[in-house]
């Protein structure tokens, strides 16, 4: 990119390397050490009133939470202490006052992942500092959305990276720890100049870009992308919705979604891996799986698509209103929850999908999963990823034959769960559910096949093996039917990875 319009952080060099070392303390390990767990569950819970009851008056690790967490004015003297060598004359762009107290105009808020150096993040405040409707230039923060990508995201050396509407800049700093370059772009020039001062207050290199979506990398190619778009459905119109650069795209209904999981593919080098977060709408039939995964075709690409939650169109236009800050029975809030239900109403999309799609490229034929994924997974779940995918690549290489050959055994964490009700002769089993303790955590109705199939897969034998004994198990002499039905169900079983393949190594 040329020197001449790379985006500039907020503040000038000499300012911006005066609060670096001003923060160098002001980490996510010491505010810990002022606030202890209960501060830590106050700020995880947006609730900022708890964390200030717990903070130390007039000491400098207070003064900087104070000033940069809870967005309240210090007076000038604390200021001064706790971010010295900077002097707050010095940094207009950054920090506001008067004679008496300073506020600072952002939020700067210590950021980090485990074993590495700490980050910081500048954004603006959100609307629990800040009251009212944001602005349309708003820039958020570290939030719900960003932190589920983070964790989602899978982490592997790579060359280049991308981070697509990259905000602030919070998951161009996750990348730049295992990417040897990374390309953040975003169409807003508020959010590279905020971005362009959390990377060089982290002290990471970005090669930031401005314009829309991939448009500033055409015909480049990267070995992994994430992105946090403006995901928000909408029909599109910035007098309905706000028009906030963070979450509104400009495209109606599903168009960003489709024309992200249509575009992205093509951006990704062999084997390259992309992780994004999306909404979509539910067609009235409720299949979104068949509509989403028409998207994905002729990409050349394995996909995996969660769906973790669905909300109706009146809780869904709700939520988007109150996190831009508008207020329920103003004039504001009754006009455009109106607008926008009334179109979801004309469009016959009866709830909205949201959720996040990770996918592979690869030379051989896609493998596309779309399913709800309701339940509690274990975090980060982004190790889980490289593993499914490895499970999906190796089912679709197997035949029936070639399948009862594979010596599968059962996760170590399972777990058999049996559920009773009481009848006139007493107690009798109403369900049985296999349980993943950790991972995906998946949970399934096993019946005797199932149970006696993943009991004896203990990689000892093949499955043909176990298959054969299933008539002696059940005593059971339906064996024509028994089999094909059971290698039904193992295929499901290994795809969840409540029965694991063989340690193979697979094709892409």
């Amino acid at each position: 990119m040329d020197p001449a319009t790379d985006p500039l952080p907020v503040l000038p060099e000499r300012e911006l390397s005066q609060l670096r070392r001003a923060v160098e303390d002001y980490t996510v390990e010491t505010f810990y050490e002022l606030t202890g767990l209960r501060g830590r569950a106050a700020l995880e819970r947006s609730d900022l009133v708890g964390v200030e009851r717990l903070l130390p008056d007039h000491e400098p690790g207070g003064t900087l939470v104070r000033l940069f967490l809870l967005g309240q004015a210090v007076p000038v003297v604390d200021a001064r202490r706790a971010l010295a060598p900077l002097d707050p004359d010095r940094a207009p762009s950054l920090l506001a006052g008067d004679a008496a107290t300073v506020r600072s105009r952002f939020e700067l808020r210590p950021y980090g992942e485990d074993g590495g150096a700490p980050w910081w993040v500048l954004s603006d405040w959100g609307s629990d500092v800040r009251p009212g409707p944001l602005p349309r230039d708003h820039v958020l923060g570290i939030g719900s959305a960003s932190l589920t990508l983070a964790q989602a995201t899978v982490r592997r050396p790579v060359r280049r990276a991308l981070d697509m509407g990259t905000g602030c800049g919070v998951q161009a700093l996750h990348l730049s720890r295992h990417a040897g370059s990374v390309t953040a772009t975003d169409m807003s020039p508020r959010a590279l100049r905020l971005a362009a001062t959390t990377a060089a207050l982290s002290g990471v290199d970005l090669d930031l870009r401005a314009g829309s979506l991939l448009d500033p990398v055409e015909g480049e190619r990267f070995d992994q992308i994430v992105a946090n778009p403006p995901f928000v459905l909408s029909p599109g119109d910035p007098d309905v919705t706000g028009g906030y650069d963070y979450r509104d795209s400009g495209l109606p209904g599903n168009e960003l979604a489709r024309a992200l999981l249509a575009g992205v593919p093509a951006a990704l080098t062999a084997g390259g891996c992309a992780s994004l977060l999306l909404n979509w709408a539910l067609p009235p039939d409720g299949d979104w799986q068949a509509s989403v995964a028409s998207w994905l075709t002729g990409t050349h690409c394995d996909a995996w698509v969660w769906q973790r939650e669905v909300a109706d169109p009146g809780e869904y236009v709700s939520l988007w209103l109150r996190d831009a800050g508008e207020i329920p029975g103003t004039p504001s809030w009754r006009e455009r929850y109106l607008r926008w239900t009334d179109w979801f109403d004309a469009q016959g999309i009866p709830a909205i999908g949201m959720g996040l799609a990770t996918l592979w490229r690869t030379e051989r034929r896609p493998v596309i999963v779309c399913e709800d994924v309701p339940q509690p997974v274990e975090q980060p779940v982004g190790p889980l990823l490289p593993e499914w995918i490895r499970r999906q690549r190796w089912l679709a290489a197997q035949d029936d034959d070639a399948l009862q050959k594979a010596q599968l055994r059962a996760c170590p964490d399972l777990v058999r769960e049996h559920a009773e009700v009481i009848g006139p002769d007493g107690w009798r089993t109403a369900q049985v559910r296999l349980r993943q303790g950790r991972g995906m955590r998946w949970e399934l109705e096993a019946d005797d096949v199932v149970a006696a199939v993943v009991a004896a897969c203990d990689g000892s034998r093949p499955l043909g093996v176990v298959l054969d004994l299933l008539p002696v198990l059940l005593a059971d002499d339906a064996e024509d039917e028994l089999r094909p039905a059971a290698l039904g169900v193992v295929r499901d079983l290994v795809a969840r990875g409540i029965l694991e393949p063989p340690d193979e190594p697979e094709a892409r």
